[in-house]
């Protein structure tokens, strides 16, 4: 299972579990849902694991609010961008 964790104090959200094919439309929904005011950092150490769709779910996102940073991003994905040529997208915003 995963799900979006919020900090509404800081305007930092968790995602925790897997982002996966399996997950991501779920996750894409909860996001839009609650992007009327979507967080500044978006943090991935609570990902356990992922696969190309949470990479696209991440670009998504990206497209949907540019000022996103991620945070703690899996070494998995990290290897996924680069094999994908998008690591520039994430690297940029993983701050």
């Amino acid at each position: 299972m995963s799900q979006i964790i919020v900090d509404e104090a800081n305007d930092v959200w968790r995602l925790s579990g897997e982002l996966s094919f399996a997950t991501v439309g779920s996750l894409l929904t909860e996001f839009s849902q609650r992007s009327q005011t979507p967080p500044k950092v978006l943090d991935l150490s609570e990902v356990s694991r992922t696969d190309s769709a949470g990479l696209a779910l991440l670009i998504e996102w990206l497209k949907q609010s540019a000022t996103i940073t991620f945070r703690n991003i899996p070494e998995q994905m990290q290897s996924l961008a680069t094999v994908s040529g998008v690591q520039e997208l994430l690297s940029l915003s993983n701050k």
